[in-house]
């Protein structure tokens, strides 16, 4: 697909997806199917390599489908009714990508395309096409484990961590969120719901770090984006909590 073209879908999303409500009686009207609203990241079904880094993700919901392709972000038309299910109207943002991510991505939205069936094996979504071959499998994303922030929202720009230091953030399963926010230890309540985050103000220890210079407000500005999340993306190894407006409150890499 030429840049034009994806500018143009690009162009046309935001009314074709709203139409998505009026016009969407073939969409599923008795409730949310099995696999809505719940965050998918894709487990197997590309062979790019580097897929398991940069794996795709998809979140269904009121007729529509999200998520990150590999390097843009995405969003179609869902139509859905029984074991049935299409995807069409794809469009995406239109960062340029570097390699693997751009094959990666190309892939996964062609195969998108190619979607006419789903069923649900164990805790995983099977997207099938029309003569029930599996295209993409998928499982459901989880932020539970041990992560390292790359960068955070930091005034108005996500900007990377100061040389030096390190900030670390641990979900667990009690659903109880700790690390170290570059100087002091904080922990902080969470709930989740689908890819929706609520994250409580943290406490933190009392220690006073003089090094490196900036260490204490980088800390302070950390602890109060975490408060700002409202939804979540795990891709591959990266995690990005989002704010309500869709920009990025924080971004992490799988721990080693």
């Amino acid at each position: 697909m030429s840049w034009a073209t994806r500018g143009a879908w690009v162009a046309l999303l935001g009314l074709l997806l709203s139409a998505c409500g009026d016009s969407g009686e073939d969409v599923a009207s008795a409730g949310p199917a099995p696999f809505e609203r719940i965050p998918w990241v894709v487990t197997s079904g590309l062979d790019a390599p580097g897929a398991a880094e940069h794996a795709p993700s998809a979140t269904f919901e009121d007729g529509k489908v999200s998520g990150r392709a590999g390097c843009n972000s995405y969003g179609g038309r869902v139509a859905s009714s029984g074991e049935t299910l299409e995807i069409s109207e794809i469009g995406t943002t239109l960062m340029g990508c570097a390699e693997p991510a751009q094959t990666i991505e190309w892939e996964f939205l062609e195969k998108l395309r190619q979607v006419r069936r789903w069923r649900l094996e164990g805790d995983e979504l099977v997207l099938e096409d029309d003569d029930g071959q599996e295209l993409l499998r998928l499982g459901e994303a989880s932020l539970i484990g041990n992560w390292e922030a790359t960068g955070f929202r930091q005034r108005d720009a996500v900007a990377s961590l100061l040389p030096g230091t390190e900030i670390t953030a641990r979900f667990g399963s009690d659903r109880t969120l700790t690390g170290s926010a570059g100087c002091n230890r904080y922990s902080a309540g969470y709930t989740t719901h689908g890819n929706s985050i609520e994250i409580e103000p943290a406490a933190l220890t009392r220690k006073a770090c003089a090094s490196p210079e900036g260490v204490m407000e980088q800390e302070n500005d950390y602890v109060a984006a975490l408060t700002q999340a409202t939804s979540y993306t795990v891709e591959g190894r990266m995690l990005t909590l989002l704010a309500a407006e869709g920009t990025i409150v924080a971004t992490y890499q799988a721990a080693r």
